[in-house]
């Protein structure tokens, strides 16, 4: 844990460092992954190539400061939703991002790929894939595949056949994670996508790269829920240190269609 004792995160707390977090209230219900990003306000535009990403980007909730260490962990959140059941919500490092894939090509897709180089954490260590869908493919459920280069250095993993197309893996701003193949711990790079049979509508979708960093549980309703790992509880795997450069954006499961808006708490460490 980056910061020594309580002393140490009351006096973090004190200094009141916060990222805005903000969302359209159009927001849908999808009880699977959402790349939540998707309905930030103002709307961020698809990529349509591979963008390595810094917390200046469109995706990024913020403004994040910049610190004299150059490391930064989140204490904790103070969040609302605005509809009448709560959510879980991932803090996550977004690496880059890319679009440009159809939902209806059944050879390896290579377009806007290999991903953009990592500039942090580019030993690929921890780093996760997803495929975030920009607009709907199609109704007719298939599997895919992604070829990539793991931790290690060693090129043309395939990871694990995972769901796409169909109710639940087909709609706008839905993220599928890709299970890597056995033995990987990361990724360093993308290099291929592959369907396994076609789903009828091409659509739009493309790879994103991302380091999970801290899970929040919205257990609450309606009103600000202040959440933290000393009196409320409410955060698991809090503390991580991360770059003040940082991509921070959120994946979220949503149970019913709300807003989410509030303030993401930062220290320096």
């Amino acid at each position: 844990m980056p910061l020594a004792d309580f002393d140490e995160y009351l006096e973090a707390i004190r200094v009141n460092r916060v990222a805005d977090f903000q969302q359209s209230a159009a927001m849908a219900t999808l009880l699977r992954p959402m790349a939540m990003w998707r309905s930030f306000v103002s709307a961020p535009v698809a990529p349509t190539t591979s963008v390595a990403l810094d917390k200046t980007s469109d995706i990024a909730v913020g403004p994040i400061p910049d610190s004299s260490t150059g490391s930064l962990c989140a204490l904790g959140a103070r969040l609302n939703t605005s509809g009448i059941a709560g959510c879980m919500m991932t803090l996550v490092d977004v690496l880059n991002h890319s679009g440009g894939l159809s939902g209806i090509i059944t050879t390896e897709q290579t377009t806007n790929l290999p991903t953009a180089t990592l500039t942090r954490y580019t030993s690929g260590e921890g780093v996760m894939i997803g495929l975030v869908i920009y607009s709907q493919v199609g109704t007719t459920a298939t599997t895919v595949t992604v070829r990539y280069t793991n931790q290690a250095g060693t090129g043309n993993r395939v990871s694990t056949a995972t769901g796409f197309g169909g109710t639940n893996f087909r709609e706008a701003n839905r993220i599928i994670p890709i299970p890597l193949q056995a033995g990987d711990t990361g990724v360093q790079s993308v290099e291929g996508v592959t369907l396994a049979a076609t789903t009828a509508t091409a659509g739009n979708f493309g790879v994103v790269m991302f380091k999970p960093l801290t899970c929040f549980s919205l257990e609450s309703t309606t009103g600000a829920m202040p959440l933290d790992n000393v009196s409320s509880g409410g955060i698991i795997c809090a503390y991580q240190a991360f770059d003040d450069d940082a991509c921070l954006s959120c994946i979220g499961i949503i149970p019913v269609a709300q807003a989410i808006n509030g303030a993401i708490l930062l220290a320096e460490v």
